[in-house]
C-alpha cells in the first residue's frame, strides 16, 4: 500500500554541486529583458556557453504567491517539454522565503491526478536540479508538499473506492508510517456513546459512519490542538436530493478531513513540539430505506437534540459529534475544524478565500496572517449572536438548517453551539477553496490540498 501515501509526481526535484552535463539552463528575472517578456511566467530560449539556457519572467507586481505561481509555471512547462534535465542557476537577489515559495510552487505543481488514465509511456523523466546549498530547504518544503499531493490524491479518490470503512483502513496505514497513534471507532461504538448525529447522516448507506481519531503526542507536554475534518466520502443530499450536476464532484465532500490528514503526516514528519489530534469524522450520505428524513429529531453527543430541516445539512451533524468528542476525550488549547460545508460561503468569497467563524479575534488574525503567507487565504464571517435564532428548533433543541439567507454564518453558528466559549475554536469553510474546476498555477483541476500549508504554518508560529 506503498502508493497511497508516496504519491508520485510528474518529474522529480535534487540537488547537485555543480550542473549536469548538458541541463538546461533555468534563470529567473524581474525585470523584462525583451519584447517576448511581458507577464508573469513568460519566458524565451537562448543559447548560453554551455548550452541552452530557459529565462522566465517574474512579472512586474509582488506578492507571497509571486515566486510559488512561477513555480508552478515551471512545473507545467517541465511536465509539457520533458527535458531530461535541468538546472536552476540561483540569482542570490531572491530572498530564501522567495526561494521557499518557489520550491512549494514547484513541487505542488508536479502534480497531477491520472491513475486511472491510459498513460503515454514516457521514454525519459525528467529532473530539476537546485544547488546543494537549498538541500535542507528543499527537505523541508518536499514534506509539506508531499503531505498535500496526498491529501490532493485522497481527494481525488471516487466514493467507490473511498467510503468511511476503507477511509479508515487507509488512515490506519497512514498512523503506522508516521508513527501516530490511531483509533477507528465503528458505528455500533459511536451509537453506545450516543453519537447520533453522526450514525443518523450515514444510516442510508451500506458503510455506515466512522470517527477516526489520529494522535501526535509532540515534543512538549502540553494540552493538544484538536482538527477536526468533514470526511463525507458522497454527499447525494439523502432525502433532500442534490440536482443530478450537482453531484458531480461530491467526492470532494471529504477535503476538510483530507487536509487534517495532511497536517498529521507532515507536522510527525517535521516532528512538531505541539501535540496535535485529528478527529475524521466520515459518513457517507445516501437514499434508501434506512435513511435520515426531514423532520427526524437526532440526539447529538452534547446531549443536545437536533430537528432535521435538510438531510442535505449534513456535514454540520458528523461534525458536531466530532467537535464534542474533542472536549469530552481531550482538554484542547484550541479546535479548528475544517469542512465544504456550505454553498454560500462559494456564493460570498467565491474561489479565492475561505470563510472563517471564530469565536476569538487573536485566533482569526493568527490564522489571517498564516493565510496572507501561503497563499491560503481566509476571511472573518460574523458570528451575531441573531444568526443563532435562525437555527432554534420548533421541536428540538436546534434545527439543523436556517434556511438560504446567511447560509455560510448559520452553518458556522450551528457549529458553535456544540463549542465551549472558553475555548478558542474556529471553523473554516473551504466550499469554495478545496477543488477547482481550472486548478491554478501551482494547483491541476480538482482538489487543491487547501488548508494544510495554512494549518502547519499556524502551528508552527503559535
Amino acid at each position: 500500500m506503498d502508493e497511497i501515501l508516496n504519491i508520485k509526481t510528474k518529474f522529480e526535484i535534487k540537488t547537485t554541486e555543480e550542473k549536469p552535463a548538458g541541463a538546461v539552463a533555468l534563470k529567473i528575472v524581474s525585470e523584462a529583458q525583451n519584447p517576448f517578456l511581458k507577464k508573469a511566467g513568460d519566458l524565451f530560449f537562448s543559447q548560453g556557453d554551455d548550452g541552452v539556457v530557459v529565462t522566465f519572467y517574474t512579472g512586474e507586481t509582488f506578492n507571497s504567491d509571486t515566486y510559488r505561481s512561477l513555480g508552478g509555471k515551471i512545473a507545467a512547462w517541465i511536465k509539457a517539454t520533458l527535458p531530461t534535465s535541468v538546472f536552476w542557476e540561483y540569482d542570490p537577489t531572491i530572498a530564501e522565503q522567495e526561494v521557499s515559495n518557489l520550491i512549494e510552487g514547484l513541487l505542488l505543481g508536479s502534480f497531477e491526478f491520472d491513475q486511472y488514465k491510459k498513460v503515454k509511456e514516457i521514454p525519459n523523466s525528467s529532473t530539476l536540479f537546485l544547488d546543494t546549498a537549498f538541500s535542507e530547504l528543499l527537505a523541508q518544503r518536499k514534506i509539506v508538499c508531499d503531505a498535500v499531493n496526498m491529501a490532493r490524491h485522497w481527494a481525488h479518490e471516487p466514493a467507490c473506492l473511498i467510503n468511511p470503512q476503507t477511509l479508515s483502513e487507509r488512515i490506519e496505514i497512514l498512523a503506522k508510517a508516521y508513527g501516530l497513534k490511531c483509533t477507528v471507532l465503528d458505528d455500533l461504538q459511536l451509537r453506545e456513546m450516543g453519537a447520533g448525529a453522526i450514525i443518523a447522516v450515514g444510516q442510508g448507506s451500506k458503510t455506515p459512519s466512522r470517527m477516526i481519531i489520529v494522535e501526535y503526542e509532540g515534543q512538549k507536554k502540553e494540552k493538544p490542538v484538536v482538527l477536526v475534518g468533514k470526511a463525507i466520502t458522497f454527499d447525494s443530499g439523502g432525502y433532500s436530493i442534490k440536482p443530478s450536476d450537482s453531484m458531480v464532484s461530491m467526492k470532494y465532500d471529504k477535503c476538510g478531513a483530507m487536509a487534517v490528514l495532511g497536517v498529521m503526516r507532515a507536522a510527525a514528519e517535521l516532528r512538531f513540539e505541539k501535540p496535535i489530534v485529528g478527529i475524521i469524522c466520515a459518513a457517507e450520505n445516501m437514499l434508501s430505506q434506512n435513511s435520515y428524513r426531514p423532520d427526524d429529531i437526532i440526539h447529538s453527543l452534547s446531549g443536545q437534540t437536533i430537528e432535521v430541516i435538510s438531510t442535505d445539512a449534513e456535514g454540520r451533524l458528523v461534525l458536531c459529534d466530532g467537535l464534542t468528542y474533542a472536549q469530552q476525550k481531550y482538554d484542547p488549547q484550541a479546535i479548528i475544524d475544517l469542512a465544504t460545508l456550505t454553498g454560500g460561503c462559494v456564493v460570498a468569497y467565491g474561489h479565492v478565500r475561505a470563510g472563517v467563524l471564530c469565536n476569538q479575534t487573536e485566533l482569526f488574525d493568527q490564522l489571517y496572517a498564516s493565510g496572507e503567507k501561503t497563499w491560503e487565504r481566509v476571511w472573518r464571517l460574523p458570528h451575531d449572536e441573531d444568526y443563532a435564532e435562525l437555527l432554534k428548533g420548533t421541536d428540538a433543541d436546534l434545527k439543523n438548517s436556517g434556511g438560504r439567507w446567511g447560509s455560510p454564518v448559520t452553518g458556522g453558528m450551528f457549529l458553535k453551539q456544540f463549542v465551549k466559549d472558553t475555548i478558542p475554536w474556529a471553523h473554516i469553510d473551504i466550499a469554495g477553496v478545496s477543488d477547482l474546476e481550472k486548478g491554478t498555477a501551482y494547483s491541476a483541476p480538482g482538489a487543491t490540498g487547501f488548508g494544510i500549508r495554512l494549518i502547519l504554518d499556524w502551528l508552527q508560529k503559535n
